[in-house]
């Protein structure tokens, strides 16, 4: 009868990561094994602030094999980690497509942490002690769970207590004999044995595939190299070599191949199912029928089966290999054997021309392989002519067309690097403006890479800092309020204002600022009185608004000359980055201090993107017809693939500009534009989504074996990859088809989910202990505690102003109800507290004590979430309270991240990606409904434009034939902006019918 087996159950994951690693995308699986729930509990926490880990069994993540090792360490120290199917083509360490040579280049430092090698269905244990690199660590057999028929079909034979402490150390030290070896399937049954082009029925042997370059012999694509080939290209030795312990294993059959062989049947039909049944009821189970059961008693029962078995045991078996996702086959019987034992026909399936597997040793190591050619022209030593020409021009006044991805930072920290170098100009003397924080921050760590003595002190800023800077020389206290602070103020000199009146009255101050910047007309004109009264509020706390900072020191410079001539004194040379972008103010302030200083502008018209911000394109032509500035132009670009430079071109000559000059790409390789027209916004999403996964050659076993991985010969992580829309609100469906799919993302500019009313108090309170809390900051963590109301948080506006030191003794100072002076007090003794024990254990420990005081929950998922990213900074408060108050408004690009980037054609400015997908082309979207004049659309037109140049390798457009905005569905016009691009360029895509969707199905949690 069959065998009542004790089970116990082990906790374990499998997890799929996908990053970038010493120069090539790597797709690796691991086997995370932990000792108890708790430890499962902590390992998903810090998983589920990575990515999304509950869409598939097997979880996603652009997360570094050798990071996910350090979380299992940290999380779960009884726990360990073990590479899965260590040589599968895709997703493994050693793997052909994505893998490593050396497990020390994937774990790193962290490489002793390995024991244990898992061989895959493919591999065996003699083929794995070929390579003496591994020989330290044991190798195991696991089978996977994708039916419960599966189960057991490789396993590990352990000789030690029931526990997982004792299944650890067996696995970690196989020699004290409690792990005693493994049973396999015969690795020629494994998908990926040999090498092969499944389309076309090719099989080869390794030394056959490397004799015609691994390329297949009837279409010459790439041939999938399979785990015997990438195992003799890492062998070292002829002949295995076995450690004295836990190294036995045997290969089986699964029991049902067998039958259905006996029979001439498939191993899953009906037939054979009742005979396999019956053999089980007789011998309790295959192991048992395999390993123990005497011949003679299974040939009693059945002769046929009792020989089948005796061969099985020996290993004399006909194994006809898989490759490239075609399972192989293992068969007991040589064709017509079977009718002279049995009398029985057999049948067998006609198949692709398979080579029978060679029973004489492997030939021997193989030669690695020769790395790829290159796809760019040949680089020259250092700029090119023209990059030349702009870094070492004597002109005065410069003026650098630059198109994308022609160098323009590169040639801007060139000239910088020159001046410091030949010591023309001295470091404190030299300006660098641009018009973000993330282009001052790669411009400064260009300059500084370069190891010029005095390079960390040239000034390189925005706008905004440089103005603020002086300013702060006179007034060095100088309090800046922004937006919130703005409506504070506002709210307590005006209470009778409704919110809209307020946001109007404060819209009238920001164009009083701007004016300033005009000249003495526009100053002169007198704002209203309301305007008045809080232009007085700012001057008597010595506060500046921070839409005044600009205009401010521009109105000064021009009236106090004794000011401007300072400034001019201390600046010898200015440079400008984006200068295309200018609005007023900011061109007023080029052109004073250009009248005393070299200035050195580069940008390109055709990017002018921000005139809804202000800024004009036209102080761009103004300066170039200048008679004092010299012209250059950047044309040779370094980025994009031909097709791609010459669809810009043709879309940007829409618009008039007679000194344009055409880009000229320096890259070999072909690109691609593909179009493609889907009925839908959520069909569209599904299409990204299938894309991405066909331009990656795959995210999964799945998608490679079901033809959605493509085929792909380029390495492609998810960080290549950007969707860049028009309007954020595109972004929605595209992130949840992502995240159905379990791929990662990062979603620029969405508001971030510390920002959410459930853990918004954390954000405040970060700042606070961080000392750096403004008054709003104190007034909305007062305001989620007890005894705290409206009325309380008006009285303390009253009482202390915007001046936010001592904020919480001098509040509970004011004259307030009982409970409300005991919360103040409260506040400050647990700022002061959690300061204490971030410096002393860490701002985990310390969020871990404050946050209950103001009723935020740590058991969330955005609980969980923050305290995972505060963990990442250690006892590094102010840091961590930086990065929050960076990224507040919204989340910020992150080069570092193994995500694929979601975010709108403004915010992609500046950056470049292999692949680009450009949703919603649509008249309506791209171009916008708004646009009425011919400005506009031309603006609209470099928007389109400045997405086509983002793109290296790939672009793909989509529109949808209907979509939903605003609640309400309509019938989309394909942009205009498509027929702009040549026909030849454009490959149509007609988007296959998708069957109907079964019902959705659960996913189980990680563990």
């Amino acid at each position: 009868t069959p065998e009542a087996i004790p089970v116990r159950f082990v906790l374990t994951a499998e997890i799929s990561s996908i990053y970038k690693k010493l120069g090539r995308v790597r797709k690796i699986h691991n086997l995370l094994f932990a000792p108890d729930f708790a430890a499962a509990s902590r390992i998903n926490a810090r998983l589920a602030a990575i990515g999304n880990i509950e869409s598939d069994g097997r979880p996603i993540l652009g997360l570094d094999a050798r990071d996910l090792l350090e979380i299992v360490l940290e999380r779960a120290p009884g726990g360990f980690l073990v590479p899965a199917h260590i040589w599968t083509p895709w997703f493994s360490l050693f793997g052909s497509k994505s893998g490593f040579d050396r497990i020390e280049d994937c774990f790193g430092d962290l490489t002793e942490h390995i024991f244990a090698l898992e061989t895959g269905l493919s591999s065996d244990p003699a083929m794995n002690r070929l390579v003496s690199a591994l020989d330290r660590f044991t190798l195991i057999s696991n089978s996977d769970c994708h039916s419960p028929a599966k189960l057991g079909r490789e396993a590990n034979l352990l000789a030690t207590g029931f526990d997982f402490v004792a299944l650890r150390e067996a696995m970690k030290n196989p020699a004290a004999g409690g792990f005693s070896g493994t049973l396999e399937f015969f690795p020629e049954e494994g998908k990926y044995h040999f090498d092969g082009h499944r389309k076309c029925n090719v099989c080869l042997e390794p030394h056959e595939s490397r004799a015609i370059s691994d390329r297949c012999p009837v279409c010459d694509r790439p041939l999938t190299i399979g785990v015997s080939h990438r195992v003799l290209e890492l062998a070292d030795r002829d002949q295995p070599v076995y450690p004295a312990r836990g190294s036995a294993f045997r290969s089986l059959i699964p029991l049902p191949e067998v039958i259905g062989e006996i029979m001439g049947r498939g191993p899953a039909t009906l037939g054979v199912m009742a005979q396999y049944a019956k053999v089980i009821q007789r011998f309790g189970s295959e192991f048992n029928l395999y390993l123990q059961a005497p011949v003679e008693e299974i040939k009693q029962f059945s002769s046929i089966l009792g020989e089948a078995v005796l061969r099985v045991r020996a290993g004399r078996v006909s194994r006809h290999p898989g490759y490239d996702g075609e399972f192989g086959t293992i068969t007991v019987f040589e064709e017509g054997e079977l009718e002279r034992l049995a009398g029985q026909k057999s049948l067998f399936a006609s198949g692709p021309a398979r080579k029978p597997k060679n029973n004489n040793p492997p030939a021997g190591p193989l030669p690695r392989t020769a790395a790829p050619s290159e796809t760019m022209l040949p680089p020259a030593v250092g700029p090119n002519s023209a990059q030349e020409a702009a870094a070492t021009s004597r002109a005065a006044h410069i003026l650098v067309s630059a198109g994308p991805g022609t160098g323009k930072t590169y040639t801007l920290v060139a000239r910088l690097a020159r001046l410091l170098a030949s010591g023309e100009a001295r470091p404190e003397r030299i300006a660098a403006i641009t018009f973000t924080n993330r282009a001052a921050a790669e411009v400064r760590a260009r300059l500084i890479k370069q190891a010029i003595p005095g390079a960390d002190t040239v000034f390189v800023g925005t706008f905004h800092r440089f103005c603020l800077q002086w300013l702060r020389r006179e007034a060095p206290h100088t309090t800046v309020i922004g937006d919130d602070q703005r409506q504070l103020l506002l709210k307590k000199l005006f209470p009778e204002h409704t919110r809209t009146e307020r946001e109007q009255l404060a819209q009238a101050i920001i164009e009083h600022f701007h004016g300033l910047a005009v000249g003495p007309v526009a100053a002169a004109q007198e704002p209203d009185p309301e305007a008045r009264r809080y232009l007085a509020e700012l001057a008597a706390h010595g506060w500046l608004d921070i839409e005044a900072v600009i205009p401010l020191f521009v109105s000064r410079l021009r009236t106090e000359p004794d000011l401007l001539e300072t400034v001019r004194e201390h600046l010898e040379h200015l440079f400008v980055d984006e200068f295309q972008d200018m609005n007023q103010a900011q061109y007023q302030l080029v052109q004073l201090l250009g009248q005393g200083a070299r200035l050195f502008a580069i940008g390109d018209q055709d990017q002018a993107i921000y005139g809804f911000r202000g800024s004009d394109l036209g102080y761009f032509s103004d300066f170039a017809g200048q008679a004092t500035t010299t012209c250059l132009a950047l044309t040779k670009n370094y980025r994009s693939a031909p097709e791609i430079l010459e669809a810009a071109n043709a879309v940007i000559s829409h618009n008039p500009a007679p000194s344009r000059a055409r880009l000229e790409p320096q890259m070999l390789k072909p690109g691609r534009l593909e179009w493609c027209l889907v009925p839908t916004e959520a069909a569209e999403a599904e299409y990204v989504v299938q894309r991405i996964e066909e331009t990656m050659g795959g995210i999964s076993h799945f998608s490679i074996n079901s033809g959605r991985g493509g085929a792909s010969e380029t390495d492609r992580s998810f960080a290549d990859v950007a969707v860049l829309y028009r309007l954020s609100r595109q972004a929605d469906p595209i992130a949840q088809a992502l995240e159905r799919r379990g791929i990662p993302f990062q979603r620029v500019g969405s508001p971030p989910f510390f920002m959410g009313p459930e853990m918004r108090p954390a954000f405040h309170l970060v700042q606070a202990v961080a000392g750096q809390a403004e008054l709003a900051d104190f007034l909305l963590l007062l305001g989620a505690m007890d005894g705290i109301g409206p009325a309380t948080l008006t009285i303390i506006e009253d009482g202390l102003g915007f001046d936010a030191a001592h904020f919480c003794a001098r509040a509970a100072g004011l004259p307030l109800p009982q409970m409300a002076s005991r919360s103040c007090r409260q506040l400050g003794d647990t700022i002061a507290a959690c300061r204490l024990t971030a410096l002393e254990s860490g701002v985990v420990s310390a969020l871990r004590q404050a946050l209950p005081t103001l009723a935020v929950r740590q058991d969330t998922a955005e609980g969980r979430r923050f305290l995972d990213l505060a963990g990442v900074f250690g006892r590094d408060l102010a840091g961590f309270a930086d990065h929050l108050r960076a990224n507040q408004a919204g989340t910020v690009y992150d080069p570092r991240a193994e995500a694929v980037a979601l975010m709108t054609l403004h915010a992609a400015k500046g950056l470049e990606f292999p692949v680009v997908f450009l949703p919603g082309l649509e008249e309506g979207l791209l171009p916008g409904a708004r646009f009425g004049q011919t400005g506009d659309l031309e603006e609209e037109r470099r928007l389109f434009y400045t997405g086509l140049t983002r793109a290296r390798e790939t672009v793909i457009m989509t529109a949808a034939a209907i979509r939903t905005m605003y609640g309400k569905s309509t019938r989309q016009v394909v942009s205009r902006f498509l027929s702009e691009i040549p026909g030849h360029l454009l490959t149509t895509v007609t988007r296959k019918k998708q069957p109907r969707k079964k019902p959705a199905k659960v996913q189980m949690t990680l563990f």
